[in-house]
């Protein structure tokens, strides 16, 4: 038998002075009581203080990456953007030569302009860059991992509307349309007149991949170089948010 300065309860009824059995019995229950409502309270303290699931960028998701309501986090936003963008060997022969090292970061673009709804609800990015030997072409590959494929959605809209109401500036080309959904366009301006975009939307997934080459193509649409690119990447996108491993590659497209 626990007396009442024994065990756990001491604290409790070392206090009380014991007068006679039956007085003593009433308060050594009344201790054990209050001590064990103590007791229960803090338990209940302690667990609810681990009830909620953590967060990593604000996201709780727990469905297939770029694919859910709720996407990956900043952290795992990073490392996808990783897998998305190709690596040298995926490219053509002729477009090789590495002028932006492949990174990712878990944070939004720093550059928000061209729309500036395009950082909102970003968790990460990645972008790598490449040029063949006499550096005449040039491929630049980015991606942008948004909190959720609605949030990703919502960007693209925003994008889509700034390309085609920019007349002045930009001129939408006829190419094949990927995933989601793309808009490809040239700039008119002279310092940019040889530079092509295509913007796909996949999940909680934007791509964006410029071209640069010596031929003005714009009357003629989408270069095959670049709609060969953008193939290899569209599926790399859509592998990612698959949850698969890219193997996509462009390997075989003729640089023209």
């Amino acid at each position: 038998m626990i007396t009442p300065t024994e065990g756990p309860y001491v604290r409790c009824t070392t206090k009380r002075a014991l007068r006679g059995a039956g007085v003593g019995v009433l308060v050594l229950s009344l201790a054990l009581t209050g001590c064990q409502s103590k007791k229960n309270k803090k338990k209940h303290r302690g667990s609810s203080s681990t009830s909620h699931s953590r967060t990593v960028g604000g996201s709780t998701g727990t469905g297939s990456r770029g694919t859910g309501s709720t996407g990956g986090g900043s952290l795992s936003g990073a490392q996808d953007a990783q897998d998305v963008l190709p690596a040298a060997d995926t490219m053509p022969a002729a477009l090789r030569t590495v002028t932006e090292g492949a990174s990712s970061r878990a944070k939004a673009p720093t550059n928000c302009k061209e729309p500036s709804a395009k950082c909102r609800n970003a968790v990460a990015h990645g972008d790598v860059g490449y040029s063949s030997t006499d550096h005449g072409e040039g491929a630049r590959f980015e991606v942008i991992v948004y909190r959720n494929a609605r949030a990703a959605s919502k960007a693209f809209r925003a994008w889509d509307s700034n390309v085609r109401n920019r007349t002045s500036a930009l001129q939408v080309l006829k190419a094949p349309t990927y995933d989601a959904g793309s808009v490809t366009f040239q700039y008119k301006a002279a310092a940019r007149a040889h530079t092509q975009e295509t913007v796909i939307l996949q999940g909680s997934y934007i791509g964006i991949l410029d071209y640069r080459s010596d031929a003005n193509s714009a009357r003629a649409g989408a270069s095959t170089t670049l709609t060969g690119l953008t193939r290899m990447y569209a599926e790399r996108l859509r592998q990612v948010a698959a949850d698969e491993t890219p193997t996509a590659s462009a390997a075989g497209v003729e640089v023209a």
